[in-house]
């Protein structure tokens, strides 16, 4: 991801992700945890501009998003997740995005 239109951090519930667009509109998210980058999907309220993480059909909170970064997501079928294993390689991978109005992540 060269260019960022937007980057913002977050943490609730002990997850750390950045998310980032580069200037293709391709979307990243960053975690700071590898359990997170192996997700089956990452749901998208697009009314509210929140994003989770959905693992073994569990959702939780990562974070709000602004109006662009949701767009941005809205225009992907699909997000790269990455993120540095304990032994200080990268780990990345793809997972579908899923867009819903008015969801609710488990706690």
């Amino acid at each position: 991801m060269s260019a960022q239109l937007c980057n913002s951090q977050h943490e609730m519930e002990g997850i750390q992700a950045a998310f980032m667009s580069n200037h293709r509109g391709e979307v990243c998210i960053s975690f700071s945890d590898p359990v997170y980058a192996r997700a089956d999907s990452i749901l998208v309220d697009v009314k509210k501009g929140f994003i989770y993480v959905i693992i073994h059909e569990n959702s939780f909170f990562i974070s709000g998003v602004s109006e662009i970064m949701t767009q941005s997501f809205s225009n992907n079928k699909r997000v790269l997740l990455t993120a540095v294993r304990p032994d200080g390689s990268l780990l990345e991978l793809t997972a579908p995005i899923r867009l819903e109005s008015g969801a609710q992540g488990n706690k």
